[in-house]
């Protein structure tokens, strides 16, 4: 009976606490409806931290930019990743884009027209970015984001 316990308690002190984020990605809102055939549109809200930015489209070769992959389904096909207008800083006399504020990513998806009404389609996916302060970029991470798709 003992060893079962020391064994638990064991697994959680040598298992990794899980590091939060450096900013808080949200599917908004995680359900949604869609007619079949036609373009939905699922939006990510993203707030880095205070004091945070993570890179935009375009801030070139040596930063990496957030990014939304979504899991492939032959239910749907994924379209165009809607970007708001990103600000500038300037590092070392170098203008680079950055999103500091809360902002919305919207991802484009068709679903596919042999889809009957009451139909619910599950869509995954993963935000990818790398987030610095004014002194130190962290490791990219990673947030997964799903949204529940009911056909009418």
């Amino acid at each position: 009976m003992r060893i079962p316990i020391i064994a638990a308690l064991l697994a959680q002190l040598i298992s990794p606490v899980p590091k939060p984020g450096h900013a808080t990605i949200t599917p908004s809102p995680a359900e949604v409806d869609g007619k079949a055939g036609a373009k939905v549109s699922l939006v990510v809200d993203v707030q880095p931290k205070p004091g945070l930015h993570v890179y935009a489209p375009g801030a070139g070769e040596f930063y990496i930019p957030i990014t939304v992959k979504l899991n492939p389904r032959t239910e749907f096909k994924s379209g165009k990743l809607g970007y708001p207008k990103s600000e500038t800083m300037v590092f070392a006399d170098e203008k680079v884009a950055v999103f500091e504020k809360p902002f919305q990513l919207t991802q484009d998806v068709v679903l596919d027209k042999s889809l009957k009404a009451g139909a619910t389609v599950v869509v995954g996916g993963t935000v990818n970015y790398q987030a610095c302060d004014d002194k130190v970029c962290f490791p990219p991470e990673s947030a997964p984001v799903t949204w529940t798709v009911t056909v009418k």
